[in-house]
């Protein structure tokens, strides 16, 4: 939904204003009478002058020009003390609101549907909605400015000036014409410019990972491809460049015209205020202390419409697409518990989000309760996707899918009734025991017995004891791919859940340890249901049921021999694998 400044600003404001708003109450009433302070100067700049004046023709006192020329000083220093404090804690304020809207953001993406996330422009939305809400808390900086400095200086002052004479006062709006056109103008061009750049920045941002993070630099310097991607990132910076350029230079053009009429309009000032003084319709104090102020007024015109409002209107875009996201339909579901971890599948057919095919078709299955189920196939059958329909993450397009008797929908889910273990699964900056407890806060069990059941000899292998962090960015240790892939499994069983998912639960493991976990897996297996999702043909054998799928369909089921005995698909797939786990003889025998 694109909105204009002022919809933008009612949905932005109460928003971002409430979570800090102690902070931001307190902020607004010591900028009321820092903005008076400014005007004040200005009226005390006066007097000090007219009682310098009448002191040297006679017609008043020395006193008077101290007495002036102190408040004068103690007005300046007040002044400067409130700038001081206000320029100190409006970033206060900013930091402490901004981390409490990133909170209030990362819980409203928790609660979005997980297969939005599929979407590449759903991606691009937040990424928008991240930079949003940095442009939405300086909307409110903004706002709050306005109201208590910029307005209580600017009414005291034209209160003076009308005092002074009229002309000044319309030549003085002459000048915020202009400067208010060009912002409208910027607010045109603002959203059109973020609309266009904001997937390539995001193009760029996703080259420079390549470049730089810990988890993709050491491959990308290996393939010797840090130039291809250096070369990706220069392209997307240019082509992130010339799409801004060709509105921007629109926008300058426009812009350049306004700012010459403003300035004239600052010349016509000054004509007045010498004329003025000549005809003696203001006096010399007044004059100075006018003239002085000019540059201060005009400067705080500038500061507030082409930086302050001016980058708010360019930004105007983001902003909106945080409300957009804040607004967004969530995904909130209850969790149930299940007594029993039977799954029923009929006729369930998936699609993910702006693909073109079925990624699963018309599938039907039952699993029983406590039923060890391997599901097998070619990578690109559907596996990892079925298991995600499994546990209710992704809700399917068509069918049903029944959890314990328990019908998953986009209001219900099972999660603290199940337990998975991902084949891309997460590598938590947390301690080692943190990794593993991270399943189940509340349990009581050991995590130490977890990872035994994985890997026995974990404390000489790891390196590792319970409070070290895994992760160098935290002075704590690295570990390999299947040493990480072990601490996932125990994560994995230590949740004590009627259904337990694997899926490629040995990618990262060499096959002396695998043929170890399997025995693993079949005590983890012992009063549960467990769904292994893999292409590794040897570990489906421990499994009761054997589901194999093929272009997104279930083509064969039943247990591992009964499929080898149909010479099907799965015998197909045995052979082919059977070198992986018989012994090779050499050429010589």
């Amino acid at each position: 939904m694109n909105r204009n400044f002022w919809k933008t600003f009612r949905k932005a404001y109460p928003l971002i204003y409430r979570p800090a708003w102690r902070e931001n109450l307190l902020l607004s009433f010591v900028d009321i009478f820092h903005g008076l302070s400014f005007a004040l100067v200005v009226i005390l700049t006066q007097r000090f002058f007219d009682s310098i004046t009448a002191s040297a023709d006679g017609t008043g006192g020395r006193n008077e020009v101290i007495v002036t020329a102190a408040a004068l000083i103690a007005c300046q220093i007040a002044s400067q003390l409130l700038n001081g404090f206000v320029n100190f804690y409006s970033d206060v304020v900013r930091e402490k609101g901004y981390g409490r809207i990133c909170v209030l953001l990362q819980e409203k993406i928790s609660r979005l549907r997980p297969v939005d996330f599929e979407k590449n422009s759903f991606l691009t939305d937040i990424d928008m909605a991240d930079e949003g809400a940095k442009d939405a808390c300086e909307m409110v900086d903004t706002a709050n400015s306005v109201i208590t400095f910029y307005v209580p200086y600017f009414a005291l002052m034209g209160i003076y000036m009308v005092r002074l004479d009229w002309g000044l006062l319309s030549a003085l709006l002459l000048v915020f014409l202009p400067v208010l056109l060009t912002n409208l103008v910027k607010m045109h061009f603002g959203d059109r410019i973020e609309r266009q750049i904001a997937p390539t920045r995001r193009e760029a941002e996703a080259y420079e990972q390549t470049l730089t993070t810990l988890e993709n630099y050491r491959e990308t310097r290996v393939l010797g491809a840090a130039r291809y991607f250096l070369r990706l990132y220069r392209e997307a910076v240019k082509k992130w460049n010339r799409a801004a350029w060709k509105n921007r230079k629109k926008e300058a053009v426009i812009s350049l015209g306004l700012n010459c009429f403003s300035f004239l309009a600052y010349g016509g000032i000054l004509l007045m205020l010498v004329f003025g003084c000549v005809r003696g319709q203001i006096s010399v104090g007044a004059f100075a202390a006018v003239f002085s102020s000019i540059d201060v007024m005009f400067l705080l015109m500038e500061e507030i419409f082409r930086d302050s409002l001016g980058c708010l209107s360019q930004n105007l875009g983001r902003v909106n697409n945080f409300l957009n996201l804040m607004e967004s339909p969530e995904n909130r579901q209850e969790s149930v518990e299940i007594e029993s971890g039977s799954l029923t599948l009929d006729d369930v057919s998936f699609r993910y989000p702006e693909a073109e095919t079925d990624c699963l078709k018309h599938i039907s299955l039952r699993i029983a309760d406590g039923e060890t189920v391997a599901v097998v196939g070619e990578n690109g059958a559907g596996k990892t996707t079925l298991a995600r329909i499994l546990l209710g993450i992704y809700p399917a397009d068509s069918g049903s899918v029944t959890i314990g008797g328990k019908v998953l929908n986009e209001k219900t889910n099972c999660f603290p009734s199940v337990s998975a273990v991902f084949q891309k699964f997460n590598r938590y900056k947390l301690t080692l025991e943190e990794n593993i407890r991270i399943s189940d806060l509340h349990s009581t069990e050991s995590w130490e017995e977890a990872l035994n059941e994985v890997d026995g000899g974990w404390k000489t292998d790891l390196q590792a004891d319970a409070q070290t962090v895994l992760s160098r960015d935290f002075d704590g240790v690295d570990l390999s791919g299947g040493q990480w892939q072990k601490i996932a499994i125990a994560r994995g069983i230590y949740k004590k859940s009627r259904i337990l998912l694997l899926d490629e639960p040995t990618s990262a493991i060499d096959p002396i340890q695998e043929s170890r976990l399997y025995q693993t897996f079949l005590h983890a297996a012992e009063g549960r249901t467990c769904i292994i999702i893999t292409h590794r043909l040897g570990l489906a054998k421990i499994a009761d049921k054997v589901i194999v799928l093929k272009e997104g369909r279930v083509v064969e089921s039943g247990s591992h021999k009964e499929l080898l005995e149909q010479k099907g698909e799965y015998c197909r797939m045995w052979e082919a694998q059977a070198g992986w786990y018989q012994p090779r003889t050499s050429e010589n025998g």
